[in-house]
């Protein structure tokens, strides 16, 4: 008689934990019974399964519900302050820091903001403090902190986690990931900014059952999370969604990755602020030394108020960023393109501007069945999906 591989049945008992652990998630309140007969498990392996997830205190049982003959079926839910994941946004100004339970709930979040772009090293050190201080200040037991997301804005490699591109960080070639899990003594995972965001608009926001989305991320640089049928596309080297390097304009100006026209030097917020210090400076020098965020407050402050020269700086690159949208229409195809980051601040002002823009870059019947709508979350989305990845682990995903 065979041994049984131990290896598979451990692997197939796992996959049936997160199956059921990600129905309760995802159904409001659900019974041993209706989770067999959605898994297609025996009662007995469920309610095992179930017996083990309660005592972990990952669930709870939630009163009962409508019988359909005999005994009321006790209904289950993902139990909430149970399990906890943090999530850190490292940003050319600034570490965004969030805390999550397993049920999506936010237990805490902040900017931390910076004068300068920190080094790898600094990054490093300043996320072991606020990790050191949240888990102090919140209670958290650190058997109970599922793992640490962390979002960077840049390349990454797909299978080693190393930074090898973070062109507005000042980085290239940086290994991150191997000091944070010395440091924190819990699981560190490393992602693209944009692909965060596109996690969180799965996980909490507006694409939560939509299988085919853009996330467009507008802050220092732009950047894109794609999902394909429900799953995120990475591309060959895990690079894919580097949309800000799209050119959209062969005479504007140079990019710092060497090229003319990139998206990111046309409709980012660097490159808004930018277009206002120099209008600011030309009647107030002193404006011109203001802050990249200084100089967006003030232009957005501006174009809400209608003058005529800020609202054209949005505008233009409101143009620039529906001509790339166009183009991403054409080869993906999605239902839906989220702007999110800074982009939902000024999204009333130019979100029919960018339609019309991708309206005449795109095929007529592609555009038409693609909806383009501002994140409902602001700067906190990378962080926010950051932190869902560990979560997204423990559910299957």
């Amino acid at each position: 008689m065979k041994e049984p591989k131990t290896g598979n049945n451990k692997y197939l008992k796992e996959m049936n934990q997160a199956t059921i652990l990600d129905l309760i998630r995802t159904t409001a309140g659900i019974s041993r019974k209706a989770l067999a007969d959605r898994t297609g498990l025996s009662a007995t392996a469920t309610g095992a399964i179930v017996k083990e997830l309660l005592g972990a205190e990952f669930i709870r049982e939630v009163g009962e519900g409508k019988s359909s003959g005999g005994r009321k079926p006790v209904m289950l839910e993902l139990n909430p302050d149970s399990y906890y994941a943090f999530g850190f946004d490292i940003d050319m100004r600034f570490i965004y820091a969030v805390v999550l339970d397993i049920t999506g709930k936010i237990h805490y979040e902040k900017k931390w903001e910076y004068k300068s772009s920190l080094t790898p090293e600094e990054a490093v050190d300043q996320i072991s403090r606020i990790f050191d201080t949240l888990v102090s200040d919140l209670k958290i037991r650190k058997d109970r902190i599922l793992g640490v997301g962390v979002s960077i804005p840049g390349m990454l490699d797909i299978n080693t986690r190393r930074i090898y591109l973070a062109p507005n960080l000042g980085w290239s070639d940086v290994d991150i990931r191997e000091n944070l899990i010395r440091e924190l003594d819990v699981p560190v995972y490393l992602d693209n900014e944009a692909m965060c965001s596109a996690f969180c608009e799965n996980w909490l926001g507006i694409c939560k059952g939509v299988e085919d989305f853009i996330c467009i991320n507008i802050e220092s640089g732009i950047g894109a999370g794609i999902f394909v049928r429900g799953k995120i596309y990475r591309g060959y080297t895990g690079s894919a969604g580097e949309v800000g390097h799209i050119s959209v304009d062969e005479n504007g100006p140079r990019c710092k990755c060497g090229n003319v026209g990139c998206l990111e030097t046309m409709a980012s917020i660097s490159a808004m602020a930018q277009k206002y210090s120099e209008l600011a400076g030309e009647s107030c020098p002193a404006g011109s030394e203001n802050t990249i965020d200084q100089n967006f407050e003030a232009l957005l402050n501006k174009a809400l108020e209608g003058d005529p020269a800020c609202l054209k700086i949005f505008r233009t690159a409101a143009v620039s960023l529906g001509k790339a949208i166009g183009y991403l229409i054409n080869a993906f195809n999605p239902q839906t393109i989220v702007l999110g980051k800074k982009f939902p601040q000024y999204a009333g002002l130019v979100l029919d501007d960018i339609a019309k823009s991708a309206t005449r870059t795109a095929l007529a019947h592609l555009a038409e069945n693609c909806t383009i709508v501002p994140s409902r979350f602001g700067e906190n989305s990378s962080a926010l999906g950051a932190a869902i990845i560990p979560i997204r682990k423990l559910f299957g995903k």
